[in-house]
């Protein structure tokens, strides 16, 4: 199969989780889209996907989510955005399902104050990712990865009590 197929294919069974994370990332300006930001990171798998074939040491999914991360984060950084929200349905993990919109929105306040790891990690542990996923991804221990997420639950629960 030639490289253009295979990348194809990569793309159509990759594409629910490229769109999750341009979702996210394109809630916190207007100025970049989500198809904007898709592109984007299609591109820059397209630009890294020889070096991937050649390593070939991760997962396909991992090395996706590992580009996507990194061109959004770019992409943010070069468009001065400022990280914040996360989906109404994400949220169900963090807020009881009795929850109204406006607990849901004074969670997406508190998220805006966690810094640029912190939502990375809490976007990717909302999507069900193992903490191995994770630890792949971000590159750092598993071990970390679960104290990072105990520290950011108590760091939520620390910022609601105070808005109190």
């Amino acid at each position: 199969m030639n490289i253009e197929k295979r990348f194809h294919e990569l793309i159509s069974t990759n594409k629910r989780q490229i769109l999750s994370i341009c979702r996210y990332y394109s809630r916190i300006n207007q100025i970049l889209t989500a198809d904007d930001l898709f592109q984007e990171i299609v591109l820059g798998l397209w630009r890294s996907y020889p070096k991937f074939i050649k390593q070939d040491n991760c997962k396909e999914s991992t090395w996706v989510y590992r580009v996507a991360l990194n061109v959004s984060i770019s992409q943010s950084r070069k468009n001065k955005f400022k990280f914040a929200n996360i989906d109404d349905a994400d949220a169900s993990n963090i807020v009881d399902e009795n929850d109204d919109e406006t607990a849901i929105l004074h969670l997406y306040e508190l998220i805006k104050q966690l810094n640029q790891e912190e939502q990375v990690l809490l976007y990717l542990y909302i999507e069900s990712k193992s903490h191995k996923e994770i630890s792949d991804i971000l590159g750092i221990s598993v071990t970390n990865v679960g104290t990072k997420i105990q520290r950011i639950k108590s760091k939520l629960k620390i910022l609601n009590d105070g808005k109190r």
